[in-house]
């Protein structure tokens, strides 16, 4: 077992002493011996495997894996469409590879103007809901956006990003 009391909040203000949370982490790591000699392996050492800071960071980065269920939510829906079980089925997969790519969009255009940490309703209300008009002229088409807009999303920099992007290789094997 780990007794915790933090000292600062998320922001780094400290807290009163007759304010702080304490927190019990227990924990079976160090009793079964397949489990601490994989982790172990891993890690390089058994005191690294169940030293008491590895269990502490690991317990503060307990429901980081919820937050993606929650992005998928946000970026399609919580129910269906359709009445069938195939239509419904092909909405899910499509829905899926379209999270699958706005997350790696958000991975290959990681910039201080679209971070990775956004979640798709971020996205969508600072990079999609601009105004905007589509032209076309001399065999051209254009997107004619606002100045304002057009500096606060970088778009010049977006695209150098997009652009430079290596293609993907073939499997070796």
């Amino acid at each position: 077992m780990i007794y915790t009391k933090p000292i600062t909040d998320d922001q780094g203000q400290g807290i009163f002493e007759f304010a702080r949370p304490g927190t019990i982490i227990y924990t079976n790591l160090g009793t079964n011996r397949n489990v601490t000699g994989a982790f172990s392996c891993a890690l390089g050492s058994v005191e690294a495997a169940i030293s008491p800071e590895l269990i502490i960071n690991t317990y503060h980065l307990r429901a980081r894996d919820e937050l993606v269920n929650r992005a998928f939510k946000e970026f399609g829906t919580e129910h269906v469409p359709f009445k069938r079980f195939a239509s419904n089925a092909a909405y899910y997969y499509l829905m899926v590879i379209g999270f699958f790519l706005f997350e790696t969009f958000k991975q290959d255009m990681d910039s201080p103007v679209i971070p990775v940490t956004w979640y798709p309703t971020t996205f969508r209300r600072r990079c999609l809901d601009i105004a905007g008009k589509i032209v076309r002229s001399a065999g051209r088409t254009v997107l004619k956006i606002t100045a304002t807009a057009e500096s606060n999303l970088q778009f010049q920099e977006l695209w150098k990003r997009s652009v430079a992007i290596p293609p993907i290789g073939c499997c070796p094997g």
